[in-house]
């Protein structure tokens, strides 16, 4: 388990996405590089890695679900797509994971 950091975060989540020549600053919006199931796979990630949870998190505040995007899609076209709330940066994934770590 990684000390959580901005740092550590940030390296994880180059990593994850596969980056190594950008970077990122808390103000970074996620959902600018990562949506659907892959950002469900992170969060197990980072959960494992951290040891913090996530049973709290919105996700519908910042993201799209794969069955709502399958859902919009019909016969005659696509349906409006429900507005996002708020983007999501790493500076509030962050605070969101130190304060939401797991009892040892």
């Amino acid at each position: 388990m990684k000390e959580l950091t901005l740092d550590n975060l940030e390296k994880i989540i180059l990593k994850r996405l596969g980056f190594d020549d950008i970077k990122f600053t808390k103000d970074t919006v996620l959902r600018t590089y990562i949506d659907g199931d892959d950002v469900l796979y992170l969060l197990e990630e980072l959960m494992n890695r951290f040891n913090v949870t996530f049973e709290n998190f919105d996700f519908t505040r910042y993201y799209h679900e794969e069955s709502e995007i399958i859902k919009v899609i019909n016969w005659f076209g696509l349906k409006k797509m429900r507005k996002i709330e708020h983007e999501l940066t790493i500076g509030e994934l962050y605070e969101y994971m130190k304060n939401n770590k797991k009892q040892e």
